[in-house]
């Protein structure tokens, strides 16, 4: 019992780990999401600047934005791959953890039972030799001396 618990308590903090990871990438996906939306912004006011000063200037913010978003995009991608894998290698993990437990568990259950069944046979035996059975008479609607 105490292997089990002891992989089943292993197994619940990977997976608040796995919540943590999965969190984190949510909040990368959010930060190329809003990074994509302020390069939307910066375009469009490139578009529309009549200054070649400041249309440089939000150019150059524009190609910044852009290679930042590119980044963040193959970083998320390398990162679900990554959580991906992980995920996978916890579920071969868990399973196998949980098999080998469980074939220890019912593995020392029986070997309980059998100890207990002896027990109850020794018992058993013990009365039976010790005068016939509870009372000292026969069966259940034998007459008694």
């Amino acid at each position: 019992v105490s292997e089990l618990l002891l992989r089943l308590g292993r197994f619940a903090r990977l997976a608040g780990s796995a919540l943590e990871q999965v969190a984190l990438r949510r909040k990368l996906a959010e930060r190329a999401s809003s990074t994509a939306k302020r390069l939307a912004d910066v375009s469009a006011k490139e578009g529309r600047e009549t200054k070649d000063s400041k249309r440089d200037r939000l150019g150059e913010e524009a190609r910044r934005l852009s290679i930042l978003l590119q980044e963040l995009r193959d970083a998320h991608a390398a990162f679900t791959r990554t959580l991906l894998w992980e995920l996978g290698r916890f579920r071969a993990a868990k399973e196998d953890g949980l098999y080998c437990a469980l074939r220890s568990f019912s593995a020392a259950n029986e070997a309980h039972s059998q100890r207990v069944a002896a027990a109850w046979a020794a018992t058993a035996a013990g009365v039976a030799g010790a005068g016939g059975g509870v009372g000292g008479g026969g069966g259940p609607g034998e007459e008694r001396e």
